[in-house]
């Protein structure tokens, strides 16, 4: 779908002035990364499981080569899953400042829509994790009122635009105090 498109189905005005951005470059590292590390803590518990099952639970013993073989395709596999699911992600992960509130769209498989109205917005939260901070990333967490999940996150954002976004979400107008 268009960005107009959904602007109109959400009843909010295409001529509005906003549009839907992407994450930062460089968050597209941050994910592939946080996928790879998955990816390989999945495929190495996968291998100890076999191993433990058919080593242990069934007396079998293994010749080494097929051990080999299970190591081995696990570091090529493991990275290109990693970087083709890291780079959907970051392909499907947008969001927009709207006059209403913040949005978020993102999901490889499953597709997410999250809206923000402003008037829910309790406060919010920069966080910069270790690779983040490598990066020069940073995350917002907007905290809600009102809903059954308190917070939302939005991570893979340069820390100016993370504070740009903040401030703007938070900004109280003058004709409201």
């Amino acid at each position: 779908m268009t960005e107009i498109h959904l602007a109109s189905r959400a009843g909010i005005s295409p001529e509005a002035g906003w549009r839907f951005e992407h994450l930062h470059p460089r968050a597209r590292w941050g994910m592939r990364m946080q996928a790879l590390i998955i990816a390989l803590l999945f495929f190495g518990a996968a291998w100890t499981a076999v191993a433990v099952l058919f080593g242990v639970a069934l007396d079998m013993m293994w010749p080494a080569s097929i051990a080999r073989g299970g190591v081995l395709a696990t570091l090529l596999v493991a990275p290109l899953l990693a970087l083709f699911h890291a780079s959907a992600r970051w392909q499907r992960t947008r969001y927009a400042l709207t006059p209403q509130g913040l949005r978020i769209q993102r999901g490889v498989w499953w597709r997410n829509d999250t809206v923000v109205p402003r008037s829910r917005v309790q406060h919010t939260d920069l966080h910069r994790g270790p690779l983040d901070r490598t990066l020069g990333l940073a995350g917002l967490r907007v905290y809600t009122a009102g809903s059954e999940f308190g917070r939302v996150s939005l991570n893979g954002l340069s820390i100016e635009r993370a504070e740009a976004l903040r401030d703007a979400l938070i900004r109280v107008d003058d004709d409201v105090a």
